[in-house]
């Protein structure tokens, strides 16, 4: 995950990365630091990509809400996550779809379930993407309901359509590992998304678009295990 931290105090953007970094993991997370808003709208200009953003709201030149503004002007979709020491500020910061707020000094607790939450939300929305008919396609990993191996191709079941593209099994699971956690191999020609299982027993899973998958014989402890992890994991 890619972090750009704001803040025109630098002591204060070293101590956040220090507390992203202990939580998270410094394989995990890169963190970049900015002094003031202008220097991030103008990375972002310049193509720079993140994935979320903690952002001063009380800086000396460019604030935090103006940068959210022109954050907003041409990302939608990023998370901003403001840091402030007056929490009245929160009414305005939805003007700008503020993610989430943190009170300085920075509450560990709240810190983790902050990032817990971002993470949700950037896995969610991961993608991969899919040559169909010569063309690259881009789907939402998340709509993935079950991918199933079918001779020399895999058809990709997803919420609304399929996909069958010729392809390994093997490729195919490396291809939606790269982007999610939350499949499991419960069957030598099948990868089901676990947020899409609606019920699983000792023989299938019946899926949340009303498909029935097989579970190989010994694995069905296994799924259910896998299943109520994901479970813990997701707050589901």
């Amino acid at each position: 995950m890619r972090i750009a931290i704001v803040d025109d105090e630098s002591v204060f953007r070293k101590q956040i990365e220090s507390s992203i970094t202990s939580l998270y993991g410094k394989g995990e997370v890169s963190c970049f630091h900015y002094a003031d808003g202008s220097e991030l709208i103008a990375a972002f200009r310049n193509g720079f990509e993140l994935d979320a953003v903690f952002l001063d709201i009380e800086m000396k030149d460019m604030d935090g809400m103006e940068t959210a503004r022109q954050i907003r002007s041409f990302l939608s979709d990023i998370p901003v996550i403001f840091l402030t020491s007056h929490t009245e500020m929160a009414i305005a910061g939805y003007e700008v779809s503020a993610f989430r707020f943190l009170s300085k000094p920075v509450d560990m607790e709240k810190l983790r379930e902050t990032l817990k939450d971002l993470e949700k939300k950037i896995r969610i929305e991961e993608k991969i993407v899919l040559k169909v008919d010569g063309e690259d396609v881009v789907y939402p990993v998340s709509l993935l309901v079950y991918a199933e191996a079918a001779n020399n191709c895999v058809r990709f079941v997803f919420t609304e359509e399929c996909a069958e593209i010729r392809m390994k099994f093997s490729d195919a699971i490396a291809l939606i590992d790269s982007v999610s956690g939350d499949f499991f191999k419960c069957h030598r020609s099948y990868y089901i998304n676990l947020g899409r299982v609606k019920k699983i027993g000792s023989a299938d899973a019946s899926m949340d678009n009303g498909d029935s998958i097989p579970i190989s014989r010994g694995l069905a402890a296994q799924a259910k295990q896998k299943l109520f992890e994901y479970i813990r994991r997701n707050g589901r």
